[in-house]
């Protein structure tokens, strides 16, 4: 008997892992989005590449690569297809949509596929069109696992479509009108800021006078995050901006959104670890101090700091105490069997700044 049991183990074992090399290996083929410029000034034009990387040499039939940028900053005036192997493009798609800050990019290969190793997807021409200092950011558009996003790379597998893109595509990062007024009308909702250091020069304007958030709380769900802080009635405020990357402490990235107390960020990875803090500022995109930072693995409830209403009072007695202010640094880790499973938490103050 416990031959038998070892014996199917070990078959179970040697699936699990074909499964997880053959998927790797079909999961190899990425989007980038590239640019010779990195610095450019108002009126200024300048080209952004997306090109398709298969070093599987896989038939790809088909490519989505909608861009998402800040049309309060820069426009999108073109779009060229003409040295793509995807010729055809798909309905409603191939377009700028201006109002939405969207670049629509379907494309398809009318000759069954395409198998090499590189291939042009589209060169989009932007054009500057604040006179203010920013870095901007031109990124995918609503990335996912399967194929129902709208940037995929897809193949045929077993007479259905399989998306074979390894993770989302790296963020295009482009400085404007360095040296000149720092930018000062707040983005409510566009796409988010890169801080990286050469960056904090054009979106840093000093520190205000005003209460940093209080009690900041955050829930979860797929590629989501909610999140939720003590609302203020101070008469300088204008809005916030909420400060998020995989290190405690140091936040690669910022969305700015305007007077509220609550907002759903997405586009998040499943399964990993995110760290988040928000500052308050004011007319002069000046900022208070961070809140207490709070962290939380993405799509799992049960990491969530201090859940709203989606998680019941049994499930919450599971969850070991934590603060309602305050760092959680935890992680979920499964075995590719799921035969097991750890959660941890610990709490670190925040002591680092951009």
């Amino acid at each position: 008997m416990k031959k038998t049991l070892f014996l199917i183990a070990g078959l179970v074992i040697s699936l699990a892992t074909g499964l997880a090399m053959t998927w790797a290996q079909q999961t190899d083929a990425n989007l980038e989005i590239t640019s010779v410029t990195t610095e450019a000034r108002v009126g200024d034009e300048f080209d952004v590449q997306v090109t398709l990387k298969n070093p599987g040499l896989q038939n790809v039939v088909s490519v989505r690569s909608w861009l998402d940028y800040n049309e309060k900053v820069i426009e999108a005036i073109s779009i060229n297809t003409e040295d793509s192997p995807f010729t055809l493009s798909a309905p409603g798609e191939t377009e700028v949509s201006k109002d939405q800050g969207l670049v629509k990019l379907g494309r398809s290969n009318i000759s069954g596929g395409y198998a090499q190793a590189e291939a042009k997807v589209a060169t989009v021409r932007f054009k500057v069109i604040t006179p203010y200092a920013i870095a901007t950011v031109i990124e995918a558009y609503d990335y996912q696992i399967s194929e129902l996003g709208h940037t995929s790379v897809n193949i045929v597998e077993d007479a259905f479509p399989m998306n074979i893109l390894s993770g989302e595509p790296e963020a295009l990062i482009i400085n404007l009108n360095v040296g000149a007024q720092p930018y000062s009308d707040a983005d409510t909702g566009g796409p988010d800021v890169d801080l990286s250091p050469t960056d904090v020069t054009v979106t840093g304007f000093g520190f205000a006078n005003l209460q940093r958030p209080q009690n900041l709380q955050i829930n979860t769900g797929p590629g989501y995050v909610d999140l939720k802080w003590d609302y203020s009635s101070e008469p300088e405020l204008v809005g916030y901006n909420i400060y998020y990357g995989k290190t405690s402490g140091m936040y690669t990235r910022r969305r700015t959104i305007g007077r509220v107390n609550q907002y759903r960020l997405d586009g998040l990875n499943n399964g990993e670890v995110y760290y988040f803090a928000v500052t308050a500022y004011d007319s002069q995109a000046r900022e208070s101090d961070y809140s207490d930072e709070v962290a939380i693995i993405i799509s799992e409830p049960l990491s969530s700091t201090s859940p709203f209403d989606e998680i019941t009072a049994s499930l919450l007695a599971r969850i070991p105490f934590q603060p309602q202010n305050g760092p959680l640094v935890g992680w979920l880790a499964f075995s590719a069997l799921g035969l097991g499973g750890t959660l941890a938490f610990r709490k670190r103050r925040l002591n680092n700044s951009i």
